[in-house]
């Protein structure tokens, strides 16, 4: 019975080798209107010229005025309709893959459903991994290929971080910008895209070193006394993510590569969760990582939650920089505190 219960709770044990196919359609972003350069900060909070892009690495980002998560969601994914062979009609399968929503219910996916010329009722779901979303949603919308429940599903991450940024912490305060992302993922053989890896792990004692306390069961507005203002705001204990995701990192990407014949060095695009500038250039030093194989957006976009990778994965396809044949690595973390990694073979 112990030797049972020990294969079971192996990492290695019984772990999916996948070796089948996606084909990427179609890719599209959003950007708010209003672009709010970093300047504009340090003036408007009071801190010395300079300091919020020192800091957080972002130059500028782009905050939401009138825009709001369905109307960008809707807006990227014209775009990656535009950017694909396919139409609206042959879609059969809605995700949206969000950590910032809009209401607590219906699902941010059946709004998106409703803003959209639907000729028929397809399913609609959310899947909320806070920074992983996307990056999980297209590991389940593989397996919903791969399984031939749908033929085309669209993905779809669209995020206000700025209505919750505390700007007492100037680590956070500058950091987050707005925006959406699409990718529309087919089980067209053609020119198909190979799932090399897909991993993910969750070490929960870092639970509450990223979180927004409110507006769930534990703290509800009706419920709390006093300023319920503090249980809105984003709040993350750096420090700890820092020493945490250093510790488990290493141990996390050699377990995806080895689902695979590589190793990090036949990669030929990383493309990380843009979290923070120092975050990036730590995954560039622990990898060794040559220049010009990661894909930093960063500067000009800021940390957009799961909007990130997806994001980053457009400029790369439409770049012109990618053969077929080019190994790209998706790894993100988020709280929870979780990490995850895709490694896709462009067709």
């Amino acid at each position: 019975m112990a030797q049972t219960i020990k294969s079971m709770v192996n990492p290695t044990h019984n772990m999916d080798k996948f070796n089948s196919t996606i084909n990427i359609r179609g890719t599209g972003i959003a950007l708010p209107e209003h672009i709010v350069q970093s300047s504009q900060i340090d003036a408007s909070q009071g801190w010395p010229e300079g300091q919020t892009e020192k800091t957080t690495g972002v130059a500028s980002r782009h905050y939401v005025t009138h825009e709001t998560p369905i109307s960008m969601a809707v807006a990227a994914i014209e775009q990656a309709l535009d950017n694909s062979d396919i139409t609206l009609d042959d879609i059969d399968c809605i995700i949206s893959a969000s950590s910032t929503l809009e209401q607590l219910i219906p699902c941010t996916a059946a709004k998106i459903h409703k803003q959209l010329p639907l000729t028929h009722p397809i399913p609609a779901f959310d899947i909320n991994m806070t920074c992983l979303s996307a990056v999980k949603a297209l590991d389940v919308a593989h397996a919903l290929l791969s399984t031939q429940r749908y033929k085309n599903i669209l993905i779809v991450s669209s995020e206000i971080a700025s209505i919750g940024l505390d700007w007492s912490v100037r680590e956070t305060g500058g950091l987050f910008g707005d925006g959406a992302a699409a990718l529309i993922v087919s089980q067209e053989k053609q020119n198909a895209t190979q799932v090399l890896a897909s991993h993910f792990e969750t070490y929960s004692e870092g639970f509450d070193f990223c979180q927004v306390r409110g507006y769930g069961t534990l703290h509800q507005p009706s419920k709390t006394e006093g300023d319920y203002h503090p249980y809105e705001l984003f709040e993350m204990k750096g420090k700890s993510v820092f020493k945490m995701t250093a510790l488990h990192i290493k141990g996390f990407v050699e377990r995806t590569l080895a689902k695979t014949p590589y190793q990090i060095d036949d990669l030929d695009w990383i493309i990380p969760h843009q979290a923070s500038q120092l975050g990036l250039q730590h995954i560039e030093k622990w990898f060794k990582i040559a220049p010009g194989k990661m894909v930093n957006i960063l500067k000009n976009r800021g940390n957009q939650i799961a909007t990130s990778i997806p994001s980053a994965l457009h400029e790369l396809l439409k770049s012109g920089k990618v053969n077929s044949g080019d190994k790209v690595m998706l790894l993100g973390f988020s709280a929870g505190l979780s990490f995850g990694a895709i490694i896709l073979e462009i067709g």
